[in-house]
């Protein structure tokens, strides 16, 4: 079965993000000019989900296995950082291209599935 954007999906998004759809949209990123909506810019958007994901996950594996308040307490404010940059990109994406965004998070939570398993001894 085929899905379909409507614009009820892009309701509450950043106007400059909608605008996607004009080609002359642009957005810098890291001193490169991509195009808003295109390949590299949902490509970009999918590494940051995937990397901030991936990154809370083993700082909170560290989180759970440390007795230092002071590591500990490093530990919340750098998976609250991680939080927030998986947000930010997913609330883009979700603007730029919601199906893709419902496909790529099915696919990060199976892969941490299958991947970040940890074994207590």
């Amino acid at each position: 079965m085929a899905k379909y954007l409507t614009i009820e999906q892009f309701e509450g998004c950043d106007d400059s993000i909608v605008k996607y759809l004009d080609e002359d949209t642009v957005k810098e990123n890291d001193n490169n000019m991509v195009v808003v909506g295109s390949k590299e810019h949902i490509l970009n958007l999918q590494l940051v989900m995937a990397t901030s994901s991936v990154n809370h996950e083993y700082a909170r594996l560290e989180y759970n296995e440390t007795n230092n308040t002071d590591k500990k307490d490093e530990l919340l404010q750098y998976m609250a950082d991680c939080r927030f940059k998986y947000e930010e990109a997913r609330e883009e994406l979700s603007c730029v291209n919601p199906l893709v965004l419902e496909t790529f998070e099915k696919d990060l939570v199976m892969q941490k599935q299958s991947t970040m398993v940890h074994y207590h001894a």
